[in-house]
């Protein structure tokens, strides 16, 4: 039981590191966080800090590699996703998960995607949703001269969305993210044309 306890601790603490991390870090941006200001600010001596992190960028490479992995994890089914519901006007069923885990963070995304946020994150991200869309374009289009500029319009289009969700509309309901998602998911899939040939 101790050992839980003793676990449970340090968990905690290093949820609350990061907690204080993106507080400075969306106020001040990356130049702006200090081990010594953050750790003030969260009430640990440098060296619990050390016991968890190795510098500020390892808290920020931590988060980040958290919430794009967790979304990958959610997300990386593109290829046999069922597009039938959205088809028939439906939502897309698989959407109501990302929704779900974008709320959870929704701290961690608004530090990491705000003005003093890190831009490489939300390319990493649309290279992750590029890939994961890739192969089943080909499958369904047969057309790889196209392959390329629908994965950018679709990954970018989602992009886009989720920053609208995440920004400007947070309470939009899941049915209606699920129905945007989908319809953006069918417009790539099965509309688009980037060619007459």
């Amino acid at each position: 039981m101790a050992g839980n306890r003793k676990d449970y601790n340090r968990s905690e603490t290093q949820r609350h590191i990061r907690n204080v991390f993106l507080e400075i870090y969306s106020e001040k941006g990356i130049d702006g966080v200090t081990i010594n200001g953050l750790c003030k600010q969260a009430g640990v001596v440098k060296s619990t800090f050390y016991t968890y992190f190795e510098d500020k960028y390892a808290v920020l490479e931590e988060i980040e590699t958290e919430l794009l992995s967790t979304l990958a994890e959610v997300n990386n089914n593109l290829e046999n996703l069922e597009v039938t519901p959205v088809l028939k006007g439906n939502p897309l069923p698989q959407a109501s998960k990302t929704v779900d885990f974008i709320l959870a963070h929704l701290d961690e995304y608004r530090a990491i995607m705000g003005p003093k946020g890190d831009p490489s994150f939300e390319n990493r991200w649309r290279r992750h949703i590029a890939s994961s869309f890739a192969n089943r374009f080909l499958r369904e289009k047969h057309d790889p001269k196209s392959a390329g500029l629908a994965c950018a319009i679709f990954s970018s289009t989602l992009i886009g969305i989720y920053r609208y969700f995440i920004f400007e509309d947070p309470d939009i309901t899941k049915e209606n993210f699920a129905l945007i998602l989908g319809n953006t998911f069918k417009y790539a899939l099965m509309d688009f044309q980037a060619s007459t040939k």
